[in-house]
């Protein structure tokens, strides 16, 4: 194969690798959704909700949803079992687990078993380490095109493309379901819907829908800013959503959508498990390929990915 032709078409997958990354880091927050199934290695959110707990059965549904976003705000990591489907402009759906902490260090583990971009699945998925370094990627399709199982985007190359500063991200929190929790408490009209149990844990469902500038305005300063922009840059305007909520008003479960300008945006999310620390084996260097901004339609002159 050409240099040129390889060249261009490792920017084409590399492409859809950053779209799965962004989806997943991006879309996730936008629409808040979270689905997890069952597993028996699976680490609890939080304690089983008992007989003695309140159950939210004493506060109003606007209260538990407080709570929880009182919460949220302690916690520094997550596990979770993540589906998420863009329609529109970019059509793709994102089925798997995800992980991600903000301290000690942030870092971000993604196995995504099932993608598919435009409607054509992505044979073997694909997996993501994400921390303050960059983003390796394995893709089958990708490992084909550069002969290396693991795809390297330095960050020092992804501050050069518009849109993919994952570090930024990361040190954000920007696709933590607990961030998400916090934006749930500015809905005026949540209201309980009934209860359901999650993962063998007896939960209360609520539902409601919120201005996506309402939600934001509930975020730290800090974040808030850069997640407002993935949120305009989808066009998302207002979040539908249903939150299933323990004894002790951890959040559980939530699905959600968002309808943008040009996208549309909806999402299923179980938490598996909260405040555990998050671990990844960073690839060798002899299992990976290094892919400069040019690659990612950045702005350096264009030249194929390289063996590290």
């Amino acid at each position: 194969m050409m240099p040129q032709q390889r060249g261009t078409r490792t920017a084409r997958w590399g492409a859809i690798a950053l779209t799965a990354g962004a989806l997943a880091v991006a879309g996730c927050s936008a629409s808040s959704a979270k689905s997890t199934t069952s597993s028996g290695s699976s680490k609890a959110a939080a304690p089983p909700a008992t007989a003695s707990g309140n159950g939210g059965a004493s506060l109003t549904a606007a209260e538990a949803v407080k709570q929880a976003a009182a919460q949220a705000k302690t916690a520094s990591s997550y596990a979770a079992d993540v589906t998420v489907k863009t329609t529109g402009t970019a059509s793709t759906t994102l089925s798997g687990t995800m992980q991600q902490q903000t301290t000690p260090t942030p870092l971000a583990v993604a196995d995504f078993g099932s993608v598919t971009v435009s409607g054509q699945p992505v044979s073997g998925g694909i997996d993501e380490i994400i921390n303050s370094n960059g983003i390796y990627v394995k893709m089958s399709t990708l490992a084909k095109e550069t002969g290396k199982p693991w795809l390297e985007i330095p960050v020092s190359e992804l501050s050069k493309v518009s849109g993919a500063n994952f570090s930024q991200l990361l040190q954000n929190g920007s696709n933590d379901p607990l961030v998400q929790a916090q934006m749930l408490a500015s809905s005026d009209n949540v209201k309980k819907v009934g209860t359901a149990t999650i993962n063998g844990v007896p939960t209360t469902e609520y539902t409601g829908t919120y201005p996506v500038s309402a939600g934001l305005a509930k975020l730290p300063a800090a974040s808030r800013s850069k997640i407002a922009a993935q949120l305009q840059q989808l066009g998302l305007t207002t979040e539908h959503f249903t939150v299933w909520l323990d004894d002790q008003q951890q959040v559980r479960k939530v699905v959600s959508s968002a309808k943008g300008t040009s996208e549309s945006v909806a999402s299923t999310i179980v938490v598996t498990s909260v405040n555990h620390p998050v671990t990844a084996t960073i690839p060798p260097a002899s299992q990976v390929s290094t892919v400069p901004a040019s690659e990612l339609g950045g702005s350096s002159s264009s030249s194929p990915a390289t063996s590290s």
